[in-house]
């Protein structure tokens, strides 16, 4: 389960906020989609989860350990990550994006 308590991202001495107040938990198989605007929060709330940023406020946890507890190399290797936009393979579903690293080093899934 991927759990987000609150959660803030502010740049520039907190005078800028990507995220406000964010809250939400996926269940294992769940799926979520964040939407909204450009510029609304979304790839950086992604990134926030697995430590690519760090929250300013607020507690990520997956499967009840809060992120910042875990080592940042380790989380990135079993979290799937499709970027917006670049590095997509267009004749891949979603699916196979997601897959083509682990599938390229050989990791068991």
């Amino acid at each position: 389960m991927i759990e987000l308590r609150n959660v803030q991202k502010s740049f520039d001495n907190d005078s800028t906020f990507a995220v406000v107040d964010s809250s939400f938990s996926v269940e294992r198989g769940e799926l979520l989609g964040l939407i909204g605007e450009s510029g609304c929060g979304k790839t950086t709330t992604l990134k926030m989860i697995n430590r690519l940023e760090e929250p300013s406020y607020g507690s990520i946890y997956i499967d009840n350990q809060n992120v910042l507890e875990r080592n940042p190399e380790e989380l990135r290797r079993n979290i799937g990550y499709v970027f917006q936009g670049i590095g997509l393979f267009p004749h891949y579903s979603i699916r196979e994006n997601v897959a083509a690293v682990p599938t390229l080093l050989d990791w068991n899934a």
